[in-house]
């Protein structure tokens, strides 16, 4: 009998112990996803400033064109090297929004369990191609990091740095939507509870 009541107060600690880890799991991932939004923030600030800065180069392109016949020789490199970073900075955005276009007919179609394992499968894929790229762009920058560009002057290697960057983010961004896949299901259970809680606040 002892033994037995043993037995219960000792599994019953470790339910507590199990139950306060995963709170402490919980804040910690909280306070990562905050993180994360402050970077992905201090981006989208970064992508709207190479905006504005992209369409002003391109229109001292026009004008100088049109009106006297001479352009000066670094716009079209500047408008294109803040591309580059407009357009990478925007494939984060896209990963942490869920709004890159996709295929997902069959998908949205299947049971839950299966549809949830490969929404879960192309998260992974996701953090893995982050990973990949940062991988992939960073000795490029060791590399040409002494040429320069004719038009700028800028190092060549300033043009991977981005790319780098968003590389990391992009697995970083995978990497709590994959957690999230685990505590709160499909995307669609995902919108559905963020929808809810809106209301809830609202009323």
């Amino acid at each position: 009998m002892y033994t037995v009541i043993h037995l219960a107060y000792t599994k019953r600690w470790w339910w507590i112990y199990g139950r306060i880890a995963l709170n402490i799991f919980d804040r910690i991932v909280h306070i990562y996803k905050k993180l994360i939004n402050g970077i992905c923030a201090v981006f989208e600030s970064i992508a709207i400033f190479s905006l504005v800065l992209m369409f002003i180069a391109v229109m001292i392109q026009v004008v100088g064109r049109y009106f006297f016949r001479h352009t000066p020789g670094w716009t079209e490199e500047l408008a294109r090297q803040l591309m580059v970073v407009f357009s990478f900075i925007g494939i984060a955005i896209g990963v942490k929004n869920k709004i890159h276009i996709a295929i997902s007919f069959f998908v949205d179609n299947m049971p839950r369990t299966p549809k949830l394992i490969i929404e879960t499968a192309g998260k992974l894929v996701v953090l893995i191609m982050g990973i990949m790229m940062s991988m992939r762009m960073y000795p490029f920058f060791i590399v040409l990091r002494y040429n320069r560009m004719p038009g700028t002057g800028m190092p060549v290697s300033w043009r991977f740095i981005f790319p780098t960057l968003v590389g990391i983010l992009i697995a970083l961004i995978a990497a709590y939507q994959i957690y999230d896949h685990f505590k709160y299901g499909t995307d669609e259970e995902q919108k559905q509870k963020q929808l809810e809680a809106a209301a809830n606040q609202g009323a």
